[in-house]
């Protein structure tokens, strides 16, 4: 019951009958991309309104009504509406200025040459 559950949440709320790809690989990278996603709500919904997070993602979802027991579609849209917010995109969030520190085994590569 709860896998159609989740193939019906899968299909209505990312349109994945809508999409339109080339290959079967595409459609098995679309399909485990949105299962992550899926896992990822997945972890939120276990602690619902437990945590800081996963409360302010369901106000931040907008529903008129009480969230019901299944709020993968709340949580969702909490998460859209946040990134839809967004001004800027991923670039903003990578910290230019850090230096990586060289890996010790290649260091050990070199001196062995």
């Amino acid at each position: 019951m709860e896998s159609r559950r989740i193939l019906r949440f899968k299909k209505q709320q990312f349109n994945l009958e809508n999409i339109r790809v080339r290959s079967l690989n595409s459609i098995r990278t679309m399909d485990l991309l949105l299962s992550i996603l899926i896992g990822f709500i997945a972890m939120l919904s276990e602690k619902r309104n437990k945590t800081k997070l996963n409360m302010w993602i369901t106000k931040l979802s907008e529903r008129i009504y009480d969230i019901p027991e299944f709020d993968y579609y709340a949580i969702a849209t909490g998460i859209y509406n946040i990134f839809k917010k967004t001004r800027t995109g991923i670039q903003s969030f990578i910290n230019k200025n850090i230096k990586y520190q060289q890996s010790q085994q290649l260091m050990l590569s070199k001196l062995l040459l």
